[in-house]
């Protein structure tokens, strides 16, 4: 009996393979809407399964065939110059199939949209249940950003974070910081010791003029990539070297420059390309001195102190009890502004990219990838008397990444893909602070005279970041229309900071009892008191955060027309950290009302914390038709406290942090909705989102000790961000060329569902969440030539005033100027002009735009400085 079934299931084994191993063929043709045949029309043959693909040329009579296919998942794609794409994604099911397809190419611009990152794998947009926006290279030159951050500000969702042309960052659907996940070449960016609610993840170090694509995925991102995917993943995909059938050796520079704050970017590249071995070596350099801002007369803060909505006098009386007008704590002071140059907002940098693949055989490839980029002397952006009290800046960051990638196609008729990833990433970061503390000092033995003084602090943190990480993953075609990914990741945030304070106390002048009462005296010059004293504190001990992780996707054709995706996600955090030197807690929970529980804070000595994470996500893809897909996702989302929200200790903009290592993971409930149309005449999607969040993590005052307040990272709040996001594109054709109507739009809303303030105990459910931008929308035209070589562009981005205000911004003590001017909605608008020419067998575009072209004044919402004012850029590509 054994016998048999053994025979029996061996017999059904090698039909299998047989049958997985049985050749096919696809043939099809191309046409235009008249039905004229288009020879030489370029078809892209792209195994979903492998990965691999296979390109041929339409003949004579538009025709084309793939012949010997293996039974799976294959997406074909037709295009020409001078006519949009079209694809489509068959199965080939049977032994000696013969599909036929017909292609109808209509003139204009429009192409077909793929993802790697909402998969992990190659797939069509059509074909997967979330919301994705792809930004080209070409798209990238056109738009002549000042930096990746702004380059990212096409996609509907984003809005801007920071100022300046390293400094942008994103915020997708209302998050941001490490509650979005950016990846470069697949492979994490995020670092565990950036600081949540004041700083983030910095795309600004991989420079425009090294990124092939920019791939947006709106919604969670858990089950595939881990922590920190809340909102969404953004994957920087940085240019690649490209085989050659022949020998082949290529060029390009690429230009571009700025008038508003003297910006210059020059990037050159070579490269060589054979059928076995291809290489390059991509270099940067690049130099942005301080923008201006918008045109504008005045800026003046004083009329909010003389209507009561700001009160300096509040923030000094809680801390010192003392205020003289002739010495004011520099802290949210009145300042007037008249000057449109915005300081401390330049910077200056260079990268360098060497990459380089063998082929070790057909279907194996190894690549190996260094990427190296340091920025100098950037500021933050108005981070700088008088319009803030303290100085902030970056002398130094410097990154360093090493990749290499093996990867093997079609090892078995099963198992389709294999992919071996691993990388070390090295950042090192001096972040500095400047600021002044004003402080009237008694005498022991009488009231009057009164000594007022200033304490200088200079503090300069070294923040270095090193991982290691390796992925592994696995693609296999269970049956012809049913692919499953696996894989594991494991990777090592290691941290250690090294900060030097350097301290000086300088006596500004006195009060005195004059006969008409107090009365002060300025000295014409600070005194200084003694000489600056040097300590090294440590405000985050030394520690890694590792997580170990294992994943399973399921994409199965259920028919046809419907697609399932499925996944799950088991991972494995740990937190360790290490008895460092200088990292002191006691002194600054000293007098605590309420008293700090010992038992939420680390052990100086060391400690470890470990939590295991299991998260899924399903969704479904309904294809009406070859253009118009419906889909329905439901996802569930983590993110792990980091290094910073766990362990930092030391000094804040106001009072003190202090750690908790008691503090939850943040949890979500996601669900998207969508609509997604495309065929050669238009393209468009709408989209829907709920996103449910539970243990929401904030940085709140917590207490009142002796050293000032407590704040500390807690589990805030639930929150609930929900909107819509939708984009359209139309091309329309006329006798001599192409006009292009596009346009994107994005309601966001945010709510408070339950929580209450730590500080006065109130309670904030159904109150606005904060940083959240009502409406955002892009709204622009472009006219081209017939084979778009020439064109001319008219764009306007709109967002909407911020009506709905958390209570926790617009209620807080420390509330200043810049959180109520940064609420104001705002029209900008942008012509361009480009030209792609084809001079000497050199392949030339140029794009002159005008920026901001109103000169508006206006910052991005939620920002602390102004944003940059009319500028004129010149953007320039050569390549052989």
């Amino acid at each position: 009996m054994v016998r048999r079934l053994t025979a029996a299931l061996a017999t059904c084994a090698v039909l299998t393979l047989a049958s997985l191993a049985s050749a096919a063929d696809i043939v099809g043709s191309a046409a235009d809407p008249s039905g004229v045949t288009l020879p030489g029309a370029q078809v892209v043959l792209h195994n979903v399964a492998t990965g691999a693909e296979d390109t041929i040329a339409a003949d004579q009579d538009g025709r084309f065939r793939f012949s010997g296919l293996a039974i799976g998942i294959y997406r074909l794609t037709v295009s020409l110059d001078g006519f949009s794409k079209d694809s489509r994604t068959v199965a080939v099911g049977a032994p000696a199939d013969t599909l036929e397809l017909t292609f109808v190419l209509r003139p204009g611009g429009l192409s077909d949209s793929v993802t790697v990152t909402a998969t992990r794998s190659e797939r069509d947009a059509l074909e997967v249940p979330i919301r994705t926006d792809t930004i080209t290279a070409a798209q990238i030159i056109e738009r002549s950003p000042s930096s990746t951050g702004e380059a990212l500000l096409q996609a509907p969702g984003i809005t801007a974070v920071g100022s300046g042309p390293f400094a942008i960052r994103p915020r997708l659907r209302g998050l941001d910081s490490t509650r979005l996940l950016v990846l470069v070449d697949g492979e994490r960016l995020n670092n565990a010791r950036t600081a949540t609610d004041r700083a983030g993840t910095e795309v600004g170090l991989i420079d425009p003029f090294n990124i092939e694509s920019l791939e947006v995925v709106s919604g969670a991102g858990s089950v595939l990539y881990g922590t920190d995917a809340l909102a969404g993943t953004i994957n920087i995909i940085t240019n690649q070297p490209k085989f050659s059938d022949t020998l082949r050796v290529t060029y390009g520079f690429d230009g571009y420059y700025s008038s508003n704050e003297d910006g210059r970017r020059g990037t050159a590249h070579v490269g060589l390309g054979t059928r076995r071995f291809t290489a390059q070596v991509v270099g940067t350099i690049e130099e942005h001195g301080n923008y201006k801002a918008g045109r504008f007369s005045v800026e003046d803060t004083r009329p909010y102190f003389t209507s009561g909505q700001l009160d300096q006098a509040d923030v000094i009386d809680d801390n010192f009890g003392f205020r003289f007008n002739a010495f004011p704590d520099p802290f949210n002071a009145p300042y007037v502004r008249t000057d449109r140059t915005i300081a401390n907002s330049s910077a200056q940098g260079d990268t360098l990219n060497v990459s380089g693949m063998f082929a070790i055989s057909n279907t194996q490839t190894v690549s190996v990838k260094y990427l190296r980029r340091r920025v100098e002397d950037v500021g933050f952006a108005d981070f700088s008397q008088p319009t803030f009290f303290q100085s902030v800046s970056l002398p130094t960051n410097n990154f360093d990444r090493l990749s290499a990638r093996y990867e093997a196609r079609a090892i078995t008729p099963w198992f389709t893909n294999l992919k071996v990833s691993a990388y070390y990433q090295d950042q090192q970061r001096l972040l500095r602070n400047e600021f002044p503390v004003v402080f009237p000092a008694p005498t022991a033995t009488t009231f009057f005279p009164i000594s007022v003084f200033r304490l200088d602090i200079l503090s300069d943190t070294e923040q270095r970041v090193k991982t290691p990480g390796i992925d592994v993953q696995g693609t296999f075609l269970v049956a012809r229309t049913h692919v499953i990914t696996a894989g594991t990741t494991v990777y090592a945030d290691r941290s250690a900071d090294v900060r030097t304070t350097t301290t000086q106390m300088r006596m500004l002048g006195n009060v005195s009892l004059g006969a008409r009462g107090p009365q002060a005296t300025v000295f014409p010059a600070a005194i200084a008191m003694g000489a600056p004293t040097v300590t090294h504190p440590s405000r985050v001990p030394d520690a890694s955060f590792r997580d170990v992780g294992v994943f399973v996707q399921d994409e199965y054709n259920l028919t046809p027309r419907v697609r399932l995706v499925a996944g799950v996600r088991l991972d494995r955090y740990t937190v360790t950290t290490k008895a460092t030197p200088a990292y002191e807690i006691e002194s600054l929970i000293a007098g605590a009302t309420p008293a700090i529980d010992p038992s939420t804070l680390p052990d100086l000595g060391g400690s470890q914390l470990g939590r295991t994470a299991l998260t899924g996500d399903i969704g479904v893809v309904f294809r009406a038709n070859d253009t118009v897909s419906l889909l329905a996702r439901y996802g569930r989302s983590y993110r792990h406290a980091n290094l910073e929200e766990l362990l930092f200790s030391g000094s804040a903009t106001v009072g003190y942090i202090i750690p908790n290592m008691s503090v939850k993971p943040e949890t979500g409930n996601n669900i998207d909705l969508g609509l997604k149309v495309r065929s050669p005449r238009y393209a468009a999607s709408l989209a829907y989102f709920n996103n449910a969040y539970d243990g929401f993590i904030s940085t709140e005052i917590v207490s009142q000790a002796t050293a000032g307040p407590l704040s500390r990272a807690i589990n805030f709040s639930d929150v609930r961000i929900q909107g819509v996001e939708a984009d359209g594109e139309l091309p329309l054709r006329f006798s001599r060329g192409l006009v292009t109507l596009f346009g994107n739009v994005a309601f966001t809303r945010g709510d408070v569902l339950r929580g209450s303030n730590p500080l006065t105990g109130d309670s904030l459910d159904n109150t606005p969440f904060d940083n959240i931008s009502p409406l955002k929308s892009t709204l622009g035209v472009r006219l081209s030539d017939a084979r778009d070589r020439f064109w001319v562009e008219y764009g306007a981005r709109l967002q909407k005033k911020v009506e709905r205000v958390a209570p926790t911004l617009i209620d807080s003590p420390y509330l200043i100027a810049q959180d109520l001017l940064s609420l104001d909605g705002f029209a900008i608008q942008r012509l361009a002009i480009g030209a792609d020419l084809t001079p000497l067998g050199n392949r030339l575009g140029v794009v002159v735009a005008v920026e901001n072209l109103g000169d508006t004044y206006y910052r991005e919402q939620f920002q602390f400085a102004p944003a940059r004012g009319r500028t004129v850029t010149l953007a320039l590509r050569v390549r052989n």
